[in-house]
């Protein structure tokens, strides 16, 4: 047996559903890979991408300016995968969930890969002789409390955002599974959609209206600004627990798969088209004409997105043709092996390549160029940190309580 083998062993040993499945993996390296892709065409000047097909013009832009969606297929399988275990409890197939053993297995997946980035950065901070932040600035992200005590401005790195708002769906999601169950689904999918929309909408016409771009983002995706998402998966685990209680193969939601997976992917894709045709590159932000201005869409487009997301789990996890082939292969289940890491280390290594200066490699093709700059070494650092610091306390997690 490979490395490689022994740590997918080691995955699939460490559910707590008991449960693993290869497609999810692999749609969580896909969805980093998407980050990153979507950050590195920031850094080559957010260039415009298509193709012309019998007479038309295929405008691929979109697919790579929503790139940021990746951060929405996290949150839809981590309500996924952590409402799994919770199912299957319900469902008897495994012992309830403690709550200490809970967040002890939450704790020694996120954190140990987080604060060892945080020390090097801090390190390379003041080896370069740059300004260090101050005590007030790193504490609150040593404690996952920077989205109420930080600002985007006083994070180490950009991506950090994202984590206490995972983190604080981790402090909720025993609480919200009491509800995961008919009848009760349906209000708290409805609650959760209620409750993102009437956070949003009121929190932008109240507080963040008048603020620059990355304050308005900053405040409106913090939960419960995302919950809605979260709960999606929740229920799409709900679903996959109950049809696989009845016999997967047999059951309804089964034979449907294809068209979960079609309305999914065809959602999503219209969903993006339109934020990309709503604000076009380079667009003057003018109040209650564009995405960030006020429209409609700031409001409910990643509500909707969560639900698209949540259909395509849906569907990987009952497993398709497409899905088996796209997904459980062994490259990108690697990518999703490394998932976690590449999500923290690919920004901060990209934006130090492009500070370097490197060579032009191709003049007309600068999100390519960046790629062929940038590919091996977030590759290198992001499975260093998986193999160095997330494996060895993955054991440690996955060792019975």
């Amino acid at each position: 047996m490979t490395s490689v083998d022994s740590a997918f062993e080691l995955e699939k040993k460490g559910t707590s559903a008991r449960i693993y499945l290869d497609g999810l993996t692999g749609l969580r390296g896909l969805a980093a890979l998407w980050v990153a892709l979507w950050h590195l065409w920031g850094f080559a000047g957010r260039p415009v991408y298509g193709f012309d097909l019998g007479g038309r013009h295929v405008d691929l832009t979109p697919l790579i300016r929503t790139g940021w969606a990746g951060v929405d297929i996290f949150f839809v399988l981590s309500g996924f995968v952590l409402g799994l275990a919770f199912c299957q409890a319900w469902l008897g197939n495994r012992p309830p969930l403690r709550p200490g053993d809970y967040f002890r297995r939450r704790l020694l997946r996120v954190l140990p890969a987080y604060y060892v980035q945080i020390l090097l950065l801090v390190l390379m901070l003041a080896l370069t002789g740059a300004r260090l932040p101050s005590l007030g600035d790193l504490l609150p992200q040593l404690l996952m409390i920077h989205n109420i005590l930080g600002s985007p401005d006083s994070q180490l790195n950009p991506v950090y955002w994202t984590l206490p708002v995972e983190f604080d769906f981790y402090l909720l999601l025993p609480v919200l599974a009491l509800s995961i169950v008919p009848p009760r689904w349906f209000t708290l999918l409805l609650g959760a959609f209620v409750l993102v929309l009437v956070y949003r909408y009121s929190l932008f016409t109240l507080v963040v209206q008048d603020m620059p771009t990355g304050l308005k983002s900053w405040w409106l995706n913090q939960l419960p600004g995302r919950l809605d998402q979260f709960v999606s998966g929740m229920l799409a685990a709900w679903l996959f627990s109950a049809a696989r209680e009845k016999g997967l193969e047999t059951s309804r939601l089964f034979r449907w798969r294809g068209l979960l997976l079609l309305v999914g992917l065809g959602a999503f894709a219209g969903l993006a088209w339109y934020i990309h045709w709503r604000q076009p590159i380079g667009a003057v932000n003018v109040e209650g004409l564009t995405y960030w201005g006020g429209h409609w869409s700031l409001f409910l487009w990643n509500s909707l997105a969560g639900f698209s997301i949540a259909l395509v789990v849906l569907a990987t996890a009952l497993g398709t043709r497409l899905t088996d082939r796209l997904l459980a292969n062994r490259g990108v289940m690697y990518l999703g092996l490394i998932s976690y890491s590449l999500y923290l280390w690919h920004f901060p290594l990209m934006k130090w390549l492009n500070q370097a200066g490197l060579p032009v490699l191709l003049e007309e093709a600068p999100l390519f160029n960046g790629l062929l700059w940038a590919a091996a070494p977030v590759l290198l650092v992001s499975s260093l940190s998986y193999w160095l610091v997330e494996r060895p306390f993955l054991a440690i997690r996955h060792r019975s309580s």
